[in-house]
């Protein structure tokens, strides 16, 4: 029974093992290194790769590290465990790591080391244990340290009144020692590492000094690197004391003295007095990072560069420094060797204000001087700059500085290969800013708001014409719309990157032709919607150049069918598992999604053409169809509103009142002799008659006679015979009469004649609709017939072309005279 138990028992742990496992997401794995970290574990994965070198098991939740668990891991020469919850170790944990180089384990919960841990690690050169809650004092612990005597680098933790144990000395090898006080009752003096003297320690990293003493140093004959790590809740500022502590080193050559992270809001200033003790060493490298430096002795500084023969990398940065403009560099200008300066960070009390900018004219370096960094120290308008001693400059980092107008340029900097200006305000540019860097091989302007400036300036494209050299342009954040013309279109030959990103580009970029080194283009979140075909044959051109398109709005739609299928086939995005596009329906896809089923796709997009076509196409046939039946139904009123509108454009002007003749006879040619008499004798009675072979304009076309000879006569005489019936011209000058009689309210100015016996059956619907609404006189042609006669012809024809108060007789408006 008990055995079935512990089965269980054992059961049910292996399947928590396994549920915990298969619940956390899958290690990393790159060729030979194997990464863990943050991935929440709580025991070690098996399985992973036996041929790994490098593994990283950090920042988890790891309590235990069982024995032999690494046994079949040979190969791993570097192992983290830093960063979890271990609270024992068994003793035979890293049984088989015979190779191992690097063993971290800080920042965990250890009390104890096991004896035997480090028996079988031969090669272990660099242990992390700080941040731990191991008793260093214990002769257990002291004892199974003193056993890698392969220890080149030690990192761990020390308390109060903590002694260097002499039994250390066995490790010979020993050269970097890394000291984490967990007190801030710590004292460093010289009794503290009396049994160090004689070993080989070179390089010393303090990360928080409480207290130190003078002679703290001189049980250090070989050091040759110090980093001193202050910290914001020691009791008092141990500036002071650490400087003075530099007199031990006085004549000695050494490489490197750090001094970082003490936030005392008071701060300091860097004088005479706490720089002598770095003048005398012959020293090559000196950080003061986040002191709260205030301020610097010009006096002081400027007898540190004279007498300080070895420094060849000075930084100041992240302090409170008072801002001289650049006048402030000429106390740097005495330094013999100095190659790399660095002013980064710094924040300045008297900063000058928007409204009086400070002009910034000149810089005095010093001659071997080979990288400037000066980042977010500056505050002008940018003029013409002239670099003194700048022969030797290599690097040229202005970074975040207040430059609020870039309308300069830069002199005596021709060898400057790497310039840095983001963070600038360029709304006002001078094409000339870059013309003083021929040799100029990265620039990286981010943020800087050039596409204001280019907006703003003439001759954009001109930005870089000088600039032949480059291999890494950036110019990603600085709201640029549209690539100014010609930017990228000189013969950069070895231009291999460029980073557009974080823009407002709506297109590809042109690149010139001869632009085959390019390797990057780097277009994320900009406002592309899709690569028309002139886009996509650019990118062609380029040889092979990854692209980066993240971020962008792109459509899959029937109208971005052609960008979706160069996605598809080309290798060049590579980024394309993490592009989005949104459809015509509204809905946000992967576009990986979308190409893979692109078949699918292109089917659904000819089916909506081809719908589309034939709507479009039977739509058009509708509506010319509609067109043409309501033409000729209304043929003759298109027709009026055409005359009447190209008359207005001759400035022609209508009648009111006054007629030129009192009637306009309209007639069939073939009964031209019949009128000819007829108008001779009704003009005989005193009326003034129109006729077309007397009174048409020469020249003008026959309809816009017509419409004239209406508009100026108060009436018109249709002169109806079978021949005018047939005539296509009588029908016409019909209806402009009626459309005429219409549109001006003059419905009686219509008399007609009927010459030839006509039947109103016969008539055409025209001339039926006035005759039943206008008085018609007939022509005597029935001699039966009483007061048929010419006489009475001519006597009626009188009285209907008399004006209507010359009028005396009344006839029915219906009846047939």
């Amino acid at each position: 029974m008990n055995i079935i138990k512990v089965g269980l028992f054992w059961i049910l742990i292996s399947l928590k093992e396994v549920q915990s496992n298969s619940n956390k997401t899958k290690c990393n794995v790159q060729n030979k290194n194997v990464d863990c970290s943050h991935l929440a574990l709580t025991i070690i994965p098996r399985h992973l790769p036996t041929h790994a070198t490098s593994m990283d098991l950090s920042r988890n939740n790891l309590k235990i590290v069982r024995g032999s668990t690494f046994q079949y891991f040979k190969n791993i020469t570097d192992l983290n465990l830093g960063y979890n919850l271990i609270q024992s170790i068994d003793a035979n944990a890293f049984y088989g790591l015979h190779r191992l180089q690097s063993l971290h384990l800080e920042h965990n919960f250890l009390h104890v080391l096991p004896v035997g841990m480090f028996d079988n690690l031969m090669c272990l050169q660099h242990l992390s244990i700080e941040y731990n809650k191991l008793q260093n004092h214990r002769d257990d612990q002291i004892k199974e340290m003193s056993k890698i005597l392969s220890l080149t680098t030690l990192s761990y933790d020390i308390h109060q009144d903590y002694k260097f144990p002499s039994q250390w000395s066995t490790l010979s090898k020993l050269k970097h020692l890394m000291i984490f006080p967990r007190s801030i009752k710590v004292q460093f003096n010289k009794e503290m590492f009396t049994h160090i003297k004689m070993m080989p320690i070179m390089s010393l990293h303090l990360d928080r000094v409480p207290s130190i003493s003078v002679d703290f140093f001189e049980n250090f004959p070989k050091l040759d690197s110090i980093s001193l790590w202050l910290a914001d809740d020691l009791p008092k500022n141990p500036i002071d004391q650490i400087f003075r502590s530099f007199g031990v080193f006085k004549s000695r050559n050494m490489t490197n003295i750090k001094i970082a992270y003490s936030r005392f809001d008071n701060g300091f200033i860097l004088n005479h007095n706490r720089l002598q003790y770095l003048w005398s060493i012959c020293l090559k490298r000196l950080t003061l990072h986040e002191l709260y430096i205030k301020d610097i002795s010009i006096y002081a500084m400027q007898v540190f560069s004279v007498r300080s023969n070895c420094l060849e990398y000075l930084e100041i940065s992240k302090n409170i420094l008072l801002d001289r403009g650049g006048s402030f560099f000429t106390i740097f200008q005495n330094f013999k060797n100095l190659k790399i300066l660095k002013m980064t960070s710094n924040w300045h009390h008297s900063r000058s204000k928007r409204s009086q900018p400070s002009r910034l004219y000149s810089l005095v370096l010093p001659q071997t001087l080979e990288e400037l960094y000066i980042g977010d120290y500056l505050a002008a308008d940018m003029v013409n700059i002239n670099v003194i001693n700048g022969h030797n400059l290599r690097v040229l980092s202005l970074k975040n500085s207040e430059i609020w107008s870039c309308e300069g340029s830069f002199a005596g900097v021709i060898n400057v290969e790497y310039f840095d200006m983001s963070g600038w305000t360029c709304e006002k540019l001078s094409i000339n800013l870059l013309y003083g860097f021929p040799n100029l091989k990265i620039l990286k302007a981010s943020g800087s708001h050039l596409g204001y400036g280019f907006v703003n300036t003439a001759r954009a494209g001109s930005f870089l014409s000088k600039n032949l050299r480059l291999q890494d342009i950036n110019l990603s954040s600085n709201r640029i719309n549209s690539v100014p013309n010609g930017l990228f279109l000189s013969q950069f030959e070895h231009l291999s990157s460029v980073n557009m990103s974080q823009n407002n580009l709506t297109i590809f970029p042109m690149f010139h032709v001869s632009i085959k080194a390019l390797k990057k283009i780097d277009l994320t979140f900009n406002s592309i919607t899709h690569f028309n075909n002139e886009d996509i044959e650019r990118v062609e051109k380029l040889g092979e150049v990854d692209i980066f398109l993240r971020g962008n709005p792109f459509q899959c739609s029937c109208k971005t069918l052609q960008f979706l299928r160069w996605l598809a086939q080309t290798n060049r995005v590579q980024d394309i598992l993490d592009l989005t596009c949104v459809t015509e329906k509204g809905s946000r896809r992967f576009m990986s999604e979308v190409i893979s089923k692109l078949k699918t796709f292109e089917i659904s997009c000819k089916t909506k053409f081809w719908l589309s076509f034939g709507v479009s196409i039977t739509s058009v046939i509708v509506i010319a169809i509609i067109i043409t039946v309501v033409f000729f139904r209304y043929k003759y009123a298109v027709e009026y509103f055409l005359l009447r509108l190209k008359m207005k454009m001759k400035n022609y002007k209508e009648l009111q009142q006054e007629y030129t003749y009192d009637a306009f006879i309209s007639y069939s040619h073939t009964d031209a002799e019949w009128v000819k008499q007829f108008h001779d004798k009704v003009n005989s009675m005193g009326f003034e008659l129109c006729l077309d072979a007397k009174d048409f304009i020469a020249g003008n076309g026959i309809a816009e006679n017509v419409i004239n000879a209406i508009d100026s006569s108060r009436k018109v005489i249709f002169i109806i015979t079978h021949d005018f019936l047939k005539s296509t011209w009588g029908s016409y000058e019909m209806e402009m009469t009626r459309m005429h009689a219409f549109q001006k309210g003059r419905e009686d100015m219509v008399i007609i004649v009927v010459r030839d016996k006509i039947k109103v059956c016969d008539m055409p619907e025209i001339l039926k609709s006035m005759w039943f609404k206008i008085t018609c006189i007939q022509w005597p042609n029935d001699d039966n017939l009483p007061y048929n006669t010419e006489e009475i012809f001519y006597e009626k024809m009188k009285i209907s072309l008399q004006k209507k108060e010359e009028t005396t007789l009344l006839y029915s408006r219906n009846s047939v005279i």
